[in-house]
């Protein structure tokens, strides 16, 4: 589980630099950094209050819940890196623009198999 690179994600979808969450959640901001950078995971208490700060819920910090509250079961150790990438990239947008990347996605499916 790499909770440091959903934070991260969740943070820079949101414009915010890690001494704003420090702030905002009373972190110092190098125990925050280390938090992103997996080299220590934030405790039950901690993980509660990123979650307020971000503005979700603490399983959608832990990648167990999508933007719309779903379930997630992960599956990240048949994906490669460029999959995982995307994916991550994918979950921070919003409800609207995952739909133009699926549209997108769609197009350029559909000209590879057809020969485009």
């Amino acid at each position: 589980m790499k909770i440091g690179k959903n934070i991260k994600s969740i943070r820079l979808s949101q414009g915010k630099t890690q001494s704003q969450v420090a702030a905002e959640g009373g972190f110092q901001q190098g125990i925050y950094a280390n938090w992103e950078n997996d080299r220590y995971l934030p405790g039950a208490e901690s993980l509660v209050k990123l979650a307020d700060c971000f503005g979700c819920s603490v399983d959608y910090l832990l990648g167990r819940e999508s933007e719309d509250g779903a379930i997630v079961i992960q599956q990240s150790d048949s994906l490669n890196d460029n999959e995982i990438k995307v994916l991550d990239m994918f979950r921070t947008l919003n409800v609207r623009r995952q739909g133009l990347a699926m549209v997108y996605i769609a197009a350029l499916y559909d000209s590879q198999v057809k020969g485009i």
